[in-house]
C-alpha cells in the first residue's frame, strides 16, 4: 500500500518551518485578505487635523473647520518562490524512501526557504523605516551604543511605544555591541529572553544577532516595533509525491506565497543606520516663482513624490518623478524621497509658499 507521504508529515514540517524563522516573532499578523483568491491587501487611515485654542464667542468657537481625508495604502503579495526535486529509490522499502524524503523537505525548508523569507522581510523592513540615519563612519566600540540610543530616541519622538522593539544587527556589529557596559546577556534577563534568536538586551530592545548578509549592504543596524508591518504568508504547501512516472523515488515540490510590508500610520516604528550605500539622502527640491517644484537628478535613484499630504513611501497616489510639478495653491506640499532597491530614503519637502 502507498504511503501518503504530505499527510504523514505534514504536522512535522509546519513545525519545523515556524520554529526556524528569526523574524517570525516580530511579524504583524492583524490583517487578513478579504477573499480567499485575494492576493492584495487594502488599509485605509483616517488623517488628523491641527488643534486651536478654544474661544468664548463668535460663530465657530472651536476654531476652523478643516476636511479630514483619508489615506489608502495598497498592498499586493508579490514573492512566490517554488522548488522541485526528487529523490532516487534507495532500495525497496517504503520506511526508506520515507526518511529520506522527509529529511530532504525539511533540510530544504530550514537552510533555503525559511532564511530567504527571513532577508526578504528584513529587506522591506528596511527600506520601509520611517526613521533613517546615514552615517559616514561605520560602528565602532566605542560609538555603536550610542547610535542605537539616537535610533531609539527618535522612535519614542515619533511617540513608537518602548516596548516590543527589536535590534537586528549584524555579527560583525553585534561582537561591538556585547562588549558595551550597558550590555545585558540572556543569563541577566531570565527565562523571558529565551525567544528565538535573542541572545540580550539593549537600552530596552531585544537583541538579534544576525549574518551580515541578511541586511542589505551597508545596514549597521535595524530596530523593529512589532505592529509596525503586515506579514501575510497566504499560502505555505509542500507535498511529496510518492508515485510520479519516470522517477524511482517520490518528488518533492513546495512553494510559499508571501510578502512583508511596512504600515504608513507606524513607519517610524522602524529605524534603519547605515552607510550612503543603503540610506538616500534626502532629495534637493527648488520651487520656482511660478510654482514649479523640481527634484535635483542622482544617478541610479528614482524618486517618488506626493501633492496631497500622504508620505510618498507608503501612500497610493505616490507619483514616480520625471519633471517639474506645478503646485496650484497655498499650503499645498511637495513631498519627496529617493527609492532603490534593498535602500531607504530619507524626505523631503517644499511648501507652494517657498517658490524662489
Amino acid at each position: 500500500m502507498a504511503i501518503n507521504y504530505a499527510i504523514k508529515y505534514a504536522t512535522k514540517i509546519a513545525e519545523r518551518f515556524k520554529l526556524g524563522s528569526v523574524t517570525a516573532d516580530d511579524c504583524g499578523n492583524e490583517y487578513t485578505w478579504l477573499d480567499p483568491n485575494s492576493k492584495t491587501i487594502r488599509i485605509g487611515s483616517v488623517d488628523t487635523v491641527p488643534e486651536t485654542q478654544y474661544t468664548r464667542s463668535g460663530d465657530n468657537r472651536f476654531g476652523p473647520v478643516h476636511d479630514v481625508g483619508d489615506t489608502l495604502q495598497e498592498m499586493t503579495c508579490e514573492m512566490a518562490p517554488a522548488f522541485s526535486f526528487t529523490i532516487d529509490a534507495l532500495d525497496q522499502s517504503d520506511q526508506a524512501i520515507e526518511k529520506s524524503a522527509a529529511r530532504a523537505l525539511r533540510r530544504q525548508l530550514d537552510e533555503v526557504t525559511t532564511p530567504n523569507m527571513d532577508k526578504h522581510r528584513l529587506k522591506k523592513w528596511c527600506m520601509g523605516a520611517g526613521v533613517a540615519t546615514q552615517e559616514a563612519t561605520a560602528p565602532t566600540k566605542s560609538t555603536i551604543g550610542s547610535m542605537i540610543l539616537t535610533a531609539n530616541a527618535d522612535m519614542t519622538d515619533h511617540l513608537v511605544p518602548l516596548d516590543s522593539r527589536t535590534i537586528y544587527i549584524p555579527t560583525k556589529y553585534y561582537i561591538l555591541l556585547k562588549q558595551n557596559p550597558d550590555w545585558l546577556g540572556v543569563d541577566s534577563l531570565g527565562k523571558e529572553a529565551l525567544t528565538k534568536g535573542v541572545v540580550g538586551q539593549f537600552d530596552g530592545c531585544r537583541v538579534k544577532p544576525v549574518p551580515s548578509t541578511w541586511l542589505p549592504d551597508g545596514v549597521y543596524f535595524l530596530i523593529k516595533y512589532k505592529g509596525s508591518t503586515v506579514d501575510p504568508v497566504k499560502l505555505q504547501k509542500y507535498d511529496i509525491l510518492p508515485k510520479v512516472q519516470g522517477f524511482s523515488g517520490p518528488v518533492v515540490q513546495g512553494v510559499t506565497y508571501y510578502d512583508s510590508f511596512v504600515l504608513g500610520t507606524r513607519g517610524y516604528g522602524l529605524a534603519v543606520v547605515g552607510n550612503a550605500n543603503v540610506v538616500l539622502p534626502a532629495p534637493v527640491i527648488a520651487v520656482s516663482s511660478s510654482h514649479v517644484a523640481t527634484i535635483t537628478a542622482v544617478s541610479g535613484t528614482t524618486f517618488k513624490y506626493t501633492t496631497d499630504g500622504t508620505d510618498p513611501k507608503y501612500s497610493s497616489t505616490a507619483q514616480v518623478y520625471s519633471s517639474g510639478v506645478t503646485l496650484t495653491e497655498a499650503g499645498q506640499v511637495f513631498r519627496a524621497v529617493g527609492t532603490k532597491d534593498g535602500c531607504v530614503g530619507i524626505e523631503a519637502s517644499k511648501k507652494y509658499e517657498d517658490a524662489a
